[in-house]
């Protein structure tokens, strides 16, 4: 299984935000739309209609959720991975990512050596 976080970015093009959007749901089983701290001119809203667009446009059996903060994503996206699965996240503060990953990663240890 392939887990995706992806966010619009709003003073994009309309085909722009739905062609990455459409790659992605090529790319991955399942979908968590997030939101990019600055919505750079457009709403929310906006941004998410465009996306689900270019999901849809893709023409696959692909699941997406709504998580609007980007640290809550990557949490839920490991909550709910098993084993073997992919994640990958595309993330507008990389330290914040790789800190979230490491606390789980850490827990893990703690776990396996307890």
């Amino acid at each position: 299984r392939k887990i995706g976080i992806i966010a619009g970015v709003g003073d994009r093009r309309d085909e722009d935000i739905r062609d990455c959007a459409e790659i992605a749901a090529r790319m991955f089983d399942h979908i968590i739309i997030r939101q990019e701290k600055h919505l750079r001119g457009r709403t929310e809203q906006e941004i998410i209609d465009l996306i689900l667009e270019g999901i849809k446009k893709a023409n696959r059996p692909v699941t997406h959720e709504i998580i609007s903060k980007e640290i809550e994503a990557i949490k839920h996206a490991i909550t709910i991975a098993e084993d073997g699965t992919f994640i990958t996240a595309l993330s507008d503060v990389v330290t914040n990512a790789i800190g979230i990953v490491q606390e789980y990663l850490d827990k893990e240890n703690e776990e396996n050596l307890s």
